[in-house]
């Protein structure tokens, strides 16, 4: 049990906490995050500190690893999880935080360890910290990495801290200083983007909001309706998202429904809607006229779906439980959205555990999972209706090969080109969406526009 013994660094206290949460009981990072906001109060300066703890170890968690091997004897795995990820918490701030020195890093680390796991544990953590904090005081690095020239993949993966599996697919893409790049993207800090509902406020209008307030905040760089923002902001206190004025969402998922050619009066079935990002876009873009089903199969995240749309002021909405695999509204929709579920290696950044929570394995599965959308769908869909499949996948199983597939089976669909929907940056030679992170500098992202052949006039033939 944690100690309640009185300590100088209750960010420190509490990541260690969330640390050995994270690893013993398998937890998502936000999660523990979260719970552990609503558990304890802490000063701004704190909550910022504890954040960049848990997410800076999860995310460098390989690399870390890599290191500390070369200074515990036996290795880590022989070390309770409280000591491990004490150890990883004070390598991550000598190694990643300049800000802090290398003296606090080291001792606060260590007095938090001996309040969590006793004096045997901090006695360790002391003398590792020490030794690696010694090596850098004297300009040399902690531990040697695996050759770039010998083992691309593996330089990478420890480098960067990525699974093997992830960065070899990334090489075989887009080569190394690529797949490096692709690294780098999802190693770094986003700002938030948020979307303007634009039938209720302006970009400027919220661009002025947060100057106001202080904030850094600058236009998207295609999105005619995104904002981008720097540091701290509590969406949940903020005034222009209580009144429904924005919603966060990436650049380059904001610019999906774009790609479904929306007008009023359509009848539209988002398949996979929650959380709703992309649903109050379709709204808003129909002008909140005409029909629009937003379904999904799981519940709990409808009724996050159903609060954005209320709070943003959209009636046509209906939200639906149902699972998209199984057609439920025959040939009743002129558009329909697939936002289908995937790997997500496209948006990394976003959740700092993402890349450990994911297996090359899981494509099988979320493959059949897309098709079965893709078969209903076409069912759902009327003659001349468009189907926008999409995903925030870079991986060619889950985007082209997926709708290459669909294509050969089903002659009565064409694929349009995404050319004068998105900006050309974002138009590939086939004609689909497709951002990358390292090129484009937003979250990845894919699209294809499938539309269904008319049905030839009565006794034609």
């Amino acid at each position: 049990m944690p100690s309640k013994t009185p300590i100088r660094s209750p960010a420190r206290y509490h990541a260690l906490r969330a640390l050995h949460r994270i690893e013993t009981r398998a937890a998502y990072a936000d999660y523990v995050l979260q719970a552990l906001r609503r558990e304890v109060a802490l000063s701004p300066r704190d909550q910022d500190l504890l954040t960049t703890l848990v997410d800076g170890v999860t995310i460098w968690r390989k690399t870390l690893d890599w290191v500390l091997a070369r200074y515990v004897r036996g290795g880590l795995e022989r070390l309770d999880p409280w000591t491990r990820n004490a150890l990883r918490m004070g390598l991550y701030q000598l190694m990643f935080l300049d800000r802090i020195p290398r003296w606090a890093a080291v001792h606060e680390t260590v007095e938090v360890t001996r309040a969590l796991a006793g004096e045997g544990a901090a006695a360790l953590v002391n003398a590792v910290l020490r030794r690696i904090s010694a090596r850098l005081e004297q300009g040399r690095p902690p531990a040697p990495f695996p050759s770039l020239a010998e083992d691309p993949v593996a330089h990478l993966a420890v480098r960067y801290s990525y699974p093997e599996w992830l960065v070899r697919r990334w090489i075989a893409r887009y080569g190394v200083e690529g797949a490096r790049a692709l690294c780098r993207f999802h190693n770094t800090p986003r700002p938030l983007s948020l979307r303007v509902n634009r039938l209720r406020a302006t970009r400027e209008e919220i661009l002025a909001d947060l100057e106001a307030r202080g904030l850094r905040a600058r236009p998207g760089a295609y999105h005619p309706y995104i904002v981008l923002v720097e540091g701290g902001l509590d969406l949940t206190t903020w005034p222009p998202y209580q009144e429904g004025k924005v919603i966060a969402q990436d650049e380059s998922a904001a610019m999906v429904p774009y790609l479904m050619d929306l007008r009023p009066g359509l009848r539209v079935l988002d398949l996979c809607a929650a959380p709703g990002g992309k649903t109050t876009a379709i709204a808003e873009g129909m002008g909140d006229h005409g029909w629009l089903i937003a379904a999904d199969a799981h519940f709990g995240r409808l009724r996050r779906l159903r609060e954005h749309a209320l709070r943003m002021g959209f009636t046509i909405i209906r939200v639906v439980q149902a699972d998209g695999r199984r057609p439920f509204l025959p040939e009743w929709a002129d558009r329909i959205l697939i936002d289908a579920p995937c790997l997500g290696t496209g948006v990394l950044a976003r959740r700092s555990d993402a890349r450990w929570h994911k297996q090359e394995s899981d494509l099988i599965g979320l493959v059949a999972v897309q098709r079965a959308l893709l078969e209903s769908a076409a069912r759902m869909l009327r003659p001349g209706g468009r189907i926008v499949y999409s995903t925030c996948s870079l991986e060619p199983e889950e985007n082209e090969e997926q709708i290459r597939a669909f294509l050969r089976d089903h002659p009565e669909f064409r694929l349009l080109s995404a050319q004068g929907k998105v900006p050309s940056p974002f138009v590939d030679a086939e004609g689909f969406y497709r951002v990358l992170p390292h090129v484009h500098h937003m979250d990845g992202a894919f699209g294809a526009i499938l539309e269904k052949l008319p049905a030839p006039p009565a006794g034609f033939g």
